[in-house]
């Protein structure tokens, strides 16, 4: 991790648990590179009913991917400070693909890092 990260209660009322970094983040700065696993367009039925599914991400041609280290954590927030992107790496299986979380703008030492998870997601999770 390209910072140190801690988990704390969320300072988004129900949200849980979100990631905090322990000093400050520069603007365009990676803050972690996580692991991913991806999981088969059949074990989706399954996964929706259980709590994974409040945990995964969308994956193209596949069903969802888990992201591995704080990457799952993250909260979604419509004004993020981060952002994620998939890397894929050339000539590499895609079991070897990465979730990258990078500042958007500066974050503080002890502020949480929020992500935007997509245009519909307060539509169908909080009625907005």
């Amino acid at each position: 991790m390209a910072k140190k990260l801690y988990i704390a209660p969320s300072t988004l009322p129900g949200a849980g648990r979100g990631v905090f970094c322990t000093a400050d983040i520069k603007e365009n700065e990676v803050i972690e590179n996580c692991p991913i696993l991806i999981f088969d367009k059949a074990d989706d039925a399954h996964i929706t009913r259980t709590l994974l599914a409040h945990y995964v991400f969308a994956y193209t041609g596949r069903a969802s991917m888990l992201a591995l280290g704080f990457g799952s954590l993250y909260n979604h927030h419509i004004t993020p400070n981060a952002k994620y992107e998939l890397a894929e790496y050339e000539g590499m299986d895609e079991m070897h693909n990465e979730l990258c979380i990078t500042a958007i703008k500066p974050i503080k030492k002890g502020e949480e890092i929020f992500i935007n998870y997509g245009p519909f997601y307060d539509e169908k999770y909080w009625g907005k």
